[in-house]
């Protein structure tokens, strides 16, 4: 991890959703609570059980919420891409640790707020606490409904809206096709569907002979999204 004094913090605080509500002041007053930190492919920017608490806005990169399981299975909850937020907050006399872990699926950037001032701005914009408890009961019920998933959908609907996902968050078009540019592997694949890695390895080599999608380094390209989108339906 790399935090990065010299940075135009005020115009990636402009992109940002969360703040779109905010005038040009009132986001200079506030750029001073904001970190601005780099990390690698594959670090972790917090662990399930650290007391450390803050909120994180994703400035690039893909960011993977991670739980993991009492039998010792690791389960991805959600993916963090440009522009979201992940973390947890603490208010005052109580100590709750984090029930989940974040770590890179590339290279990231961050904007990091301490739990102590992202209260304060709380209370400066009332606004934004409406905000961001809409955000964070949207993201909960996504959990919620992954978790859900798992546990009644077949393995190949779980990999099929894994990758919708993918679409929707950072899928472009090329042509006919949607390509997903991240250097997704099998392993992150059978994280975030909760299978193993070689019922993801047989999933997606008979997707690929059937001609629905195919696997680059550094990239998933998908030829026939409607065969996903009905498995998922």
């Amino acid at each position: 991890m790399r935090e990065i004094k010299n940075i135009d913090k005020l115009s990636i605080l402009k992109e940002i959703p969360l703040f779109s509500g905010l005038k040009e002041e009132e986001l200079k007053s506030i750029e001073k609570f904001f970190i601005y930190k780099e990390y690698k492919k594959g670090e972790y920017i917090f662990y399930e059980g650290d007391r450390e608490p803050g909120i994180y806005f994703v400035v690039d990169g893909i960011i993977k919420l991670i739980k993991e399981t009492s039998d010792g299975k690791t389960v991805i909850l959600r993916l963090a891409t440009k522009g979201e937020s992940f973390g947890w907050l603490v208010m005052k006399d109580s100590t709750p640790t984090s029930t989940y872990s974040a770590q890179t699926l590339i290279d990231s950037k961050v904007l990091y707020i301490s739990n102590q001032d992202f209260l304060k701005l709380l209370l400066m914009y009332p606004a934004l606490a409406v905000r961001i408890t809409c955000d964070s009961t949207k993201k909960t019920l996504e959990a919620y409904d992954r978790l859900k998933s798992l546990a009644v959908e077949k393995v190949e609907g779980r990999i099929a809206t894994l990758l919708l996902e993918l679409v929707e968050k950072i899928g472009k078009k090329e042509g006919d096709n949607v390509v997903i540019n991240a250097p997704i592997t099998r392993q992150d694949i059978a994280e975030m569907a909760g299978t193993t890695v070689e019922t993801a390895i047989r999933v997606i080599s008979r997707w690929k002979k059937e001609g629905i999608l195919d696997t680059e380094r550094g990239k998933i390209e998908i030829f026939d999204i409607d065969y996903l989108q009905d498995l998922v339906s």
